[in-house]
């Protein structure tokens, strides 16, 4: 099953009839919320669901729910299709597997990955939905990556997390998997367009309003929560939209084709097709029935090992998000958005110290142990600042120009050089993925950095309050980011309660001062600037100013 040409238009065209109207496509075929429901036990349209309690704030948990088939065997690399009903209750109490991914080398996960967590009160009705997509690189991850007790609780929402097919399973674009010129290589967007779906038709149940649904995803996820922006195909699905640490990125298909081609040809060698990888490499990139029945025959374990590993948010290391002009528009995001609906954009100032190497690989290119710590230094600072302009305020300048919506910037101080509370430890600062502990009270580096604090958690309160603001009205109480007057809410916190801080500033989309401050810095040597500029910078999905002003080589095949 392929998506027509047709069919993307007919879903462009809905999307124009949904804003017209002010009705979401979606919506209108949903019908009215049912009337609260209790207890652990729902019903869905495939068939019952058990879950239990979780044993927090008063909420409910349903894990492992299908909204797909297995994607495996005859439908690896096709469009999801409904999953298999049920009679008895199906027992949801325990996380399912994750999605099929490297895990320390090796492959861990399953291929029925297609399954959602939902989190509610219980007796709930008619709440707001937050479907939420995990980070991860599209290579990675899970849905527990956001546990929802906290949120659906605090902001009286029903959240639903989302797995989703990873890696060359999620994304490919080699010629021999798409079946016409109606076809696409973006499996896992297509994934979150049938989550969606079942949510339209479900969610009910579980106490939520289907014709009120925000879309939220962090890092990666968050990266494909903008896309959906951009895509046709997800006319009417959702109402408002929330990324976190995410940007605007796409692929070009024959590009990518190439990379994914290069990753596969060595398959072929150990199977015996071919003496060589080029040669291998270049028969993967016809699209004969005698590749894809290779492909299909794979593995699924050999496949999820492929471009698993390195390039950490470097599109060149595994390319995903085509701009085929099926799921996504040819020219990306320079057309007009066609789900122009509200957007928050949050990113941490520090976003780049996870993706830092660490001093000792500083030390193997010839630097001593003091030049080691100073270039991680270096590089976590300028890598941060062009990162925290690309997933804030130059997206919300991209986003803008081509939606009537308005788009609001919110910045994570806490942590930062500059924070009242600075997190010095690894050099973390308002680190990538600080925004999930103040959304659901947990956090992941409990062994490395202490969370608890009071202030932190006032913070955390005062950012869930904003977020609920958000997604009952579909708006927030500071101005939105414009051209004319670009702002960013600034989030920071001391030690105590009361120590909390929110205020506006200025957030340039322009990253040139960034360049030139950098330029311009000489606490390092040449060799080592050149060094952080050629090796550690180049390439990230942040970097393409950078790249052009210092001439860096593409790290496309």
């Amino acid at each position: 099953m392929n998506i027509s040409r047709r069919s993307f238009l007919k879903a462009g065209a809905l999307t124009a009839a949904g804003l017209a109207g002010g009705i979401p496509a979606r919506q209108a075929q949903a019908g009215a919320a049912s009337a609260p429901l209790a207890g652990t036990l729902r019903p869905t349209a495939s068939g019952p669901v058990q879950g239990r309690e979780t044993g927090q704030e008063g909420c409910l948990v349903w894990y492992g729910v299908p909204y797909a088939a297995a994607p495996a065997g005859a439908l690896r690399w096709q469009p999801p299709q409904d999953p298999a009903s049920w009679a008895d209750p199906m027992d949801c109490t325990r996380p399912a597997p994750t999605a099929l991914q490297n895990t320390n080398g090796m492959a861990a996960g399953t291929e029925d990955c297609l399954r959602l967590n939902i989190y509610a009160r219980d007796g709930a009705a008619g709440l707001p939905v937050v479907v939420y997509f995990h980070g991860g690189g599209n290579r990675t991850g899970s849905p527990l990556e956001l546990p929802g007790t906290h949120l659906a609780s605090q902001a009286g929402c029903v959240f639903v997390s989302a797995g989703y097919r990873l890696g060359l399973l999620g994304f490919n674009a080699l010629p021999a998997l798409q079946n016409g010129s109606d076809s696409t290589g973006n499996y896992a967007l297509l994934d979150a367009a049938k989550a969606l779906d079942w949510v339209q038709d479900n969610i009910a149940s579980f106490g939520g309003d289907p014709g009120n649904v925000t879309v939220m995803g962090f890092s990666a996820g968050g990266r494909d929560v903008l896309a959906m922006l951009a895509s046709p195909y997800f006319a009417g699905r959702f109402q408002r939209a929330i990324s976190l640490s995410g940007g605007l990125t796409t692929a070009d298909p024959s590009a990518s084709a190439r990379q994914t081609a290069a990753a596969f040809a060595p398959l072929a060698v150990e199977d015996g097709l071919f003496a060589d990888t080029d040669s291998a490499a270049r028969w993967l990139l016809t699209n004969g029935e005698d590749v894809s029945r290779w492909l299909y025959n794979l593995d699924p374990a050999r496949v999820c090992l492929l471009m698993a590993e390195g390039g950490g948010i470097r599109m060149s290391s595994f390319p995903h998000l085509f701009a085929d002009g099926v799921m996504l528009p040819e020219n990306g995001f320079e057309a007009p958005l066609a789900n122009p609906v509200p957007l928050l954009l949050v990113t941490g100032v520090t976003e780049f110290s996870l993706f830092n190497p660490l001093e000792v690989q500083y030390q193997s290119n010839g630097l001593s142990a003091s030049e080691s710590s100073a270039a991680r230094s270096f590089a976590t600072r300028y890598g941060s600042e062009l990162y925290r302009i690309f997933n804030g305020a130059a997206s919300a300048a991209a986003l803008s120009a081509g939606s009537t919506a308005p788009v609001w910037v919110c910045e994570i101080a806490y942590g930062g050089r500059d924070s009242a509370s600075p997190i010095q430890a690894m050099g973390l600062g308002s680190f990538h993925g600080i925004s999930l502990p103040l959304l659901s009270g947990q956090s992941g580096l409990n062994g490395v950095v202490n969370l608890s604090g009071d202030g932190f958690a006032a913070l955390s309160d005062l950012f869930v309050a904003k977020v609920t603001a958000f997604l009952r009205s579909s708006t927030l109480d500071w101005q939105p980011w414009t051209a004319a007057s670009p702002k960013a809410l600034v989030l920071d916190a001391g030690a105590s309660a009361d120590s909390v801080s929110a205020r506006l500033q200025d957030a340039s989309a322009d990253d040139t001062p960034v360049l030139d401050q950098l330029e311009a810095d000489n606490s390092v040597s040449t060799e080592t600037k050149d060094l952080v500029i050629r090796q550690v910078l180049n390439g990230r999905i942040f970097s393409a100013h950078l790249d052009q002003r210092f001439h860096n080589p593409t790290l496309w095949v």
